[in-house]
């Protein structure tokens, strides 16, 4: 059995729709669909069908919330294999949960650390030596809006690291990484169990979706985009004229950004 496991929160409802209308009419290969929103937010998914509904504890930073729940979803799934989706993950036709396997088993896309060391190795790479004690050879933080794993694994995850939760909650928002510490707990415990692909070495897996970037916003490219693969918005606007306010304040602000780093005005 495949349990699909999405974490969302309010602000990812209208990108939650597109994501449940593709795997609804072209992913292949699933039994059940689970949808975890924070306690106080379950009426923003009223509109869902088809799907079963859980909440979670709510998190003062819900970015880190968000991850912990990963961490723990086998202890809302039924299925032996669990594939974790991202709101802002799009199906597209082909797309199976076999694409996410290789040879029977879940599959884990791997990165080695570059020499001299990138930003991201100087940021991520101390975040998982924190928790495990030792310095992981390798980044598996690479993906494409879905990972696959065994139930299982999730359940040992937890057995070694019972008190994560609480370990999250006092960590600042970048010094969590749900995946780097799932995968290298895996490569250590588990490594025949999964398929590895390193991506120095192998091209990236043909995977039937496209990932985008919730922060971003539903722009009206997005939309036509959505639009050309058949998709369509069906539900109305949940959250309140504030949370509106908010969530527009937020994608300003990002772009801004963006375009003051595009041409030279700040840097990363």
């Amino acid at each position: 059995m495949v349990s699909i496991y999405i974490r969302t929160y309010k602000r990812d409802i209208a990108w939650l729709d597109f994501c449940l209308q593709s795997i609804q009419r072209n992913l292949k290969g699933w039994d059940e669909i689970v949808v975890c929103i924070p306690a106080g937010q379950e009426h923003h998914l009223r509109y869902a069908e088809g799907v079963r509904i859980v909440s979670s504890p709510v998190y003062e930073n819900d970015y880190i919330g968000q991850q912990v729940r990963k961490l723990l979803c086998h202890q809302r799934v039924a299925g032996d294999l669990v594939l974790i989706v991202d709101s802002d993950l799009v199906f597209l036709p082909g797309a199976s949960v076999d694409d996410y396997m290789e040879g029977g088993k879940p599959r884990i896309l791997t990165c080695k650390w570059p020499n001299p060391p990138d930003v991201a190795t100087r940021r991520w790479r101390p975040v998982v030596a924190k928790l495990f004690g030792e310095d992981p050879p390798y980044s598996f933080m690479q993906g494409h809006g879905a990972r696959l794993f065994k139930k299982s694994s999730l359940e040992a995850f937890s057995r070694r690291f019972p008190a994560i939760d609480d370990y999250a909650r006092r960590q600042p928002r970048n010094a969590f990484s749900e995946f780097q510490f799932l995968g290298f707990f895996i490569f250590q415990s588990e490594r025949s169990d999964y398929a590895w692909t390193e991506l120095s070495a192998s091209p990236l897996p043909l995977y039937h979706a496209r990932q985008y970037w919730s922060v971003d916003g539903l722009t009206p490219a997005v939309l036509a985009e959505m639009a050309k693969e058949g998709f369509s918005a069906r539900w109305p606007d949940t959250l309140s004229p504030l949370d509106q306010f908010k969530r527009w304040l937020s994608q300003a602000t990002r772009r801004a950004k963006q375009w003051l780093k595009s041409i030279g005005v700040i840097h990363s």
